[in-house]
């Protein structure tokens, strides 16, 4: 399948990559670039300045719609108007009207189906066992009549997820029937009130993989994640990322390349391309994550679509752009980065108190920037006085360093994450939270 033309269409405004990179990468690979954003709260003013940031730039028409289920529509409109040649998103909530929309206009795109079983962690869990890739235990959860049952097929311990999350929403370690009920009417309680597109919550519960030491230096996590584009079926895996020790489920640190042994790295790179043909991605990224375990990389879940910071890594450790990637295959073309690391690079996140919080004031974001010179970015992500809820996914502070080796990057990391301090109060009574982030 091919797209001879130029018009690009960007699905924004649902997450994912930010808006001004997509734009920013978008420059790189054509002039015609229309945008559907999705309106999801994003403050007026920023739009406003995005939107004509766009139209500075290039030719074509900005459609806004506050449905994400109405997007193949409004492009099959568009493109009666003016051809599309191309649709990238980089937002979860939104790959699967990309791939309807792909798939309606007969555009390079991975067939809908496909997407909805990678979106959906029961799905893709079935479609692995059916394969014979995967045999880890798990059961689906639509509420407390299930628990019983779930209990008994899967074991303890375990780990109870939402069927379609993202960021590490929801997701908690259970060792019992009893604290399995329990978690899981908290986690129905939350579901009902995120800002996740799927009206019914569901829940699958699965058995906990149990991670083994694979790295021959100390500070990692014993989990990677596997960095893909594919090409109409032809897969090209362009990175691993290694990660930092999770905060419960919350990541906090990846870092780029990978420290992995020769044998270890080539092992996870052949399962990645298991699970990515035996869910049928044939177009675009993939960021497959993968438990380091004794008996071999097991997969956590695979998404179809660019991972988190994955962009921000690649262009420091390469100088590649694989967001501009992905909209060259989003047009039929052939990706153009060739994607060997020249120098390190380690991205991290500081979670917030696992309860509901103000901030009241914080190191500032410019402070840290003049007093370490290897951060290639930094970013405070809330001003004082917002109240801040456990049950959504957000870190008050990201970062990325760059060095010549992974040592230094992983020392200055953590002198980062000392420098930082943030004053918090409870949002039920106003008593002071202490809160001392640290390094892994």
């Amino acid at each position: 399948m091919s797209a001879a033309g130029t018009h690009l269409v960007l699905l924004l405004g649902a997450g994912g990559v930010s808006p001004a990179s997509a734009l920013a990468a978008a420059r790189k690979v054509t002039s015609e670039v229309s945008v559907v954003w999705y309106d999801g709260g994003t403050p007026a003013t920023a739009v406003a300045q995005l939107r004509a940031d766009w139209g500075e730039t290039f030719d074509g028409e900005w459609l806004t719609t506050d449905r994400h289920l109405d997007i193949p529509d409004l492009l099959a409109d568009l493109h009666r108007r003016r051809p599309v040649h191309g649709v990238a998103t980089f937002g979860e909530p939104l790959i699967v009207v990309q791939a309807e929309a792909q798939a309606r206009l007969g555009l390079p795109g991975n067939p809908p189906e496909a997407v909805r079983t990678a979106q959906s962690k029961l799905a893709q869990r079935r479609r692995l066992r059916e394969a014979g890739i995967e045999r880890i235990p798990f059961r689906e959860i639509t509420g407390p009549a299930d628990v019983p049952a779930a209990a008994a097929e899967v074991g303890f311990p375990a780990v109870l997820k939402p069927v379609h999350g993202a960021a590490s929403f929801l997701v908690t370690k259970v060792h019992s029937a009893d604290e399995l009920l329990e978690k899981l009417h908290e986690a129905l309680a939350a579901y009902r009130t995120s800002p996740l597109f799927d009206p019914e919550p569901s829940f699958v519960v699965e058995r906990l993989l149990v991670g083994d030491e694979w790295y021959e230096e100390d500070g990692f996590g014993n989990y990677v994640s596997v960095e893909s584009l594919v090409e109409d079926g032809r897969i090209t895996h362009v990175a691993v990322t290694d990660k930092l020790p999770l905060d419960a489920f919350v990541e906090i640190g990846h870092v780029m390349p990978t420290s992995l042994p020769a044998d270890r790295h080539r092992q996870v790179l052949d399962q990645a391309g298991r699970i990515i043909e035996a869910l049928g991605i044939r177009w675009g990224a993939t960021h497959v994550e993968l438990k380091l375990t004794p008996d071999g990389p097991a997969c956590i879940e695979l998404n179809a679509r660019l991972g988190g910071p994955i962009g921000h890594l690649l262009r420091a450790t390469t100088g590649c752009d694989i967001e501009a990637d992905i909209m060259r295959l989003a047009l039929g073309r052939a990706a153009e980065g060739d994607y060997q690391a020249t120098r390190f690079a380690l991205y991290r996140a500081v979670p917030p108190p696992s309860q509901a919080v103000t901030l009241v004031r914080q190191t500032a974001r410019e402070q840290l920037l003049a007093d370490f010179p290897e951060l290639a970015f930094c970013k405070t992500r809330f001003t004082p006085g917002t109240e801040l809820h456990p049950d959504r996914p957000y870190s008050l502070l990201t970062f990325m360093v760059t060095g010549d080796d992974v040592k230094s990057c992983l020392a200055t990391a953590e002198r980062v994450v000392d420098a930082y301090e943030a004053e918090l109060v409870s949002s039920a009574d106003g008593s002071v939270v202490k809160f001392t982030p640290s390094a892994p």
